[in-house]
């Protein structure tokens, strides 16, 4: 993806500007500039010795093993007709170097060349110099001018939309150009380029659910779990993996009932103050852009009237935005002032609204060679790798301790269903969620309804002797310590299991005796064991 006009000076931390499972390459000027977003799965390498300080110019090279093409991202900035031919003239001498160092390669050069040409547009009928340079630059090197429609549409009646964002290329048929309507604010057209040589997308995006659960219907959801037929559908079986799995789809059945939800893609964000009204604008926006596009193809006699139209949707779209946007910034505001400064759920929203929002909570990782990962898959892969090795005990040839037998029995447990309703009543609703992916705020709101089948299950485990196989996988989350973020030793792993197995280990708790002060005396233990683990890797 390339983006031209980015208007950005060098950034001493461009971090803000990353975007999950691309790289960015970069050459950012203040009124100028250009830049562009490469998929991780793609290979691409930057041509910087083709570029000069001067010109707003991008080159890299991409490779998919089959064949190469030279890619040439360009702004151009109004400095006047003499400025103008010295550009043209940089990328006439550099396209002869890339054909000479790569003669088997496609070449395409595109970008915003603010050039008016008459034989590239209807209705445009002037030429000015920055077209003609342009147009004897293509002419010179056989390429071919894709873009056919207009790609910038003033806002001014009586102005002429024009074709200012060409994309030239060597081989014409390689390509698909389409055009649509400009995003956000801006008043230029994306222009799509689809190649027949893409590489395929490897790894669709995933997707993460938002349960909304200030608007839950608590009472329905109770009710749902009162009438439901437990005993017949969820424990015809004295497997405590099936009753488990049976008991957890009802409540996910439950939850997607009673509960709002929306799926947001983990690969990129809508922003938080994006709502309805916003999507609708945007909508109307892209219907008016439509309706003028295929008016001006058909050369219509109400072609400035659906010019018209289009302009009041994308000014009418730009003030939605801005409202959107402000009025969350109210909301927030409003919010942080009723709570007490310093507190944890006012660190948490200040903290939250300061991250960007396509801002990865890991920084990139160095791997032993020195190079970086930057990618989530990468990146958990690596820390995965570390918590396993840290996790393999050798004991060499030794052969375990024996250990004396014990003529003590333990007692017997017996679990009552009021205290599984006390336990599941003192759950924390803002605890996280294990891999089955049952919150607690569900099973708090619903205690009377769920003790009875919670309290089966957990009795069927104990009779049967098995724990269910779900209860033993945990979502494993790293914690940074002291040092560097980069190095992946500084991070040690913390397990996320259920909810519902942690409240089995509850009832040990309850049924066993502890000394007095035990509690403490464990949580010091271990911290005394994770300090020496430390010390040992360190």
């Amino acid at each position: 993806m390339f983006l031209t006009e980015t208007q950005i000076g060098n950034p001493a931390d461009s971090s803000y500007l990353h975007y999950p499972g691309y790289s960015l390459e970069c050459n950012f000027k203040p009124h100028a500039g250009v830049c562009m977003y490469v998929r991780n799965d793609v290979c691409c390498r930057r041509l910087r010795n083709l570029e000069i300080p001067n010109y707003s110019v991008l080159w890299c090279l991409l490779d998919t093993g089959t064949q190469q093409t030279i890619y040439a991202c360009v702004y151009r900035s109004h400095d006047g007709d003499s400025e103008t031919t010295k550009l043209f003239e940089y990328l006439s001498d550099s396209a002869d170097i890339v054909l000479q160092r790569y003669p088997g390669a496609n070449m395409v050069i595109l970008g915003d060349f603010n050039a008016h040409h008459k034989d590239w547009l209807f209705p445009f009928e002037k030429t000015d110099h920055a077209g003609r340079e342009a147009y004897n630059f293509a002419l010179s090197l056989d390429l071919s001018q894709l873009v056919q429609e207009a790609t910038r549409i003033p806002d001014v009646d009586g102005h002429t939309p024009n074709c200012l964002d060409l994309v030239l290329t060597t081989d014409p048929d390689q390509f698909s150009i389409s055009v649509s309507s400009p995003l956000g604010t801006s008043d230029h057209c994306v222009v799509r380029s689809i190649s027949s040589l893409h590489p395929t997308v490897s790894n669709p995006g995933c997707l993460r659910r938002i349960w909304k659960f200030k608007s839950a219907n608590w009472d329905e959801m109770r009710h749902f779990f009162a009438s439901y037929p437990w005993h017949q559908i969820c424990f015809s079986s004295d497997d405590p993996s099936s009753c488990e799995r049976a008991i957890s789809e009802v409540i996910h059945q439950a939850m997607e009932y009673f509960i709002p939800f929306s799926d947001v893609s983990l690969d990129g964000k809508t922003p938080k103050w994006y709502n309805a009204d916003c999507a609708s604008a945007e909508a109307l926006k892209q219907s008016a852009f439509v309706t003028w596009a295929q008016a001006r193809c058909q050369m219509a006699p109400d072609l400035k009237l659906k010019k018209r139209e289009y302009n009041v949707a994308a000014k009418s779209y730009k003030k939605v935005l801005k409202k959107a946007r402000f009025s969350r910034t109210k909301r927030i505001g409003n919010k942080l002032a009723t709570y007490p400064s310093g507190t944890k759920a006012f660190w948490s929203l200040a903290k939250s609204v300061e991250r960007n929002f396509c801002r990865p909570s890991l920084p990139p990782l160095l791997k032993p060679d020195g190079s970086l990962v930057v990618t989530a898959t990468e990146k958990a892969n690596l820390l995965a790798s570390h918590f396993a090795n840290n996790s393999v005990l050798d004991t060499g040839n030794s052969c375990p301790p024996n250990l004396p037998i014990c003529d003590s029995v333990m007692s017997e447990v017996h679990i009552h269903q009021k205290e599984v309703l006390r336990v599941i009543r003192s759950l924390d609703v803002h605890k996280a969620s294990g891999p089955d992916g049952i919150p607690a705020i569900v099973l708090r709101y619903c205690a009377p309804e769920l003790a009875p089948i919670l309290t089966r299950l957990y009795r069927l485990s104990l009779r049967t002797s098995r724990v269910p196989k779900s209860w033993k996988i945990a979502n494993v989350q790293p914690v940074p310590k002291k040092g560097s973020r980069a190095d992946p030793s500084n991070y040690r792993p913390i397990s996320i299991i259920s909810i519902l197995y942690n409240m089995h280990q509850e009832f040990e708790d309850i049924h066993h005796e502890r000394p007095p002060g035990y509690e403490k005396l464990k949580e010091r233990s271990y911290k005394k064991v994770i300090s020496s683990v430390e010390r040992k890797q360190n």
